[in-house]
């Protein structure tokens, strides 16, 4: 059967209308064998995303969804069930970067970095997998983006190290119990990669690219990352290629942690 006739897999991207969300739903798409639904933060983003992918309309469809909010949560959920064939996987991709140490990081900092970082990733297992183990295929995909501050904590980033440490070991548990209905779960770790993450804490664009060509001449591949480095490694462990791997953390870091 050829490409264009098959049902294609539907991949759930949280975090979808910026950055790594975005280009790993246009690396999926590209492929032909995917289709994608973006949640995104709010109807901006959404239609920004959209009009990025407006070649790819067919195949992508778009959401919004405050992932601070188990009830939104949830009615995505609901939503995607009753609109999507053949769910296959989600990317658990949202995240937030908030400065602060232990001194300065207030409770409302930290809750809600952990409701975005660790807790949407959760409450969308929770939701997503019962669809993925019913798609019909006996096989599944849940990836999802931690760091590498998850391994090695970054200075004054308390709530973000620690969350991500903490999705880091959520998608390894998870590993340990959809293995037996043939669903992987894996974690990404990038490091720094230009995103719009970055652009929140620089005043100027010059300050950003000085930001990055500091940090990036510093390690061993001379510069931080693109989205589509990390998109590459999400393709992977969606695709077949994949498939006797899980509860494995790839590291995508342009040599970071080997200083």
């Amino acid at each position: 059967m050829s490409a264009d006739l098959k049902i294609k897999k539907t991949v759930i991207v949280s975090g979808g209308g910026s950055g790594i969300g975005l280009a790993t739903i246009r690396a999926l798409v590209e492929t032909g064998e995917y289709n994608c639904v973006a949640l995104c933060l709010n109807r901006v983003q959404m239609e920004a995303a959209a009009k990025d992918l407006e070649s790819f309309r067919e195949q992508v469809s778009f959401f919004t969804c405050d992932l601070r909010d188990p009830e939104q949560i949830r009615l995505s959920v609901k939503k995607i069930a009753s609109t999507q064939k053949c769910i296959y996987g989600l990317v658990n991709n949202a995240g937030i970067y908030p400065f602060g140490n232990l001194a300065d990081t207030t409770v409302d900092v930290w809750n809600e970095t952990f409701d975005i970082n660790l807790k949407s990733a959760f409450l969308l297992t929770q939701g997503v997998l019962p669809l993925i183990k019913d798609n019909g295929l006996g096989a599944g995909r849940i990836v999802s983006i931690a760091s590498t501050a998850g391994i090695l904590p970054n200075q004054h980033a308390l709530a973000y190290s620690v969350s991500k440490a903490a999705l880091l070991h959520f998608g390894k548990t998870v590993a340990k119990e959809v293995g037996q209905f043939g669903v992987t779960s894996n974690i990404v770790c990038p490091g720094i990669i230009k995103s719009p993450m970055h652009e929140t804490y620089h005043e100027t664009d010059a300050k950003l690219e000085e930001f990055y060509h500091r940090r990036g001449s510093s390690f061993p591949m001379g510069r931080v990352g693109e989205p589509q480095d990390v998109s590459s490694a999400v393709k992977f462990l969606i695709s077949d290629d994949s498939s006797w791997m899980t509860g494995e953390v790839l590291v995508v870091d342009g040599g970071r942690l080997l200083q």
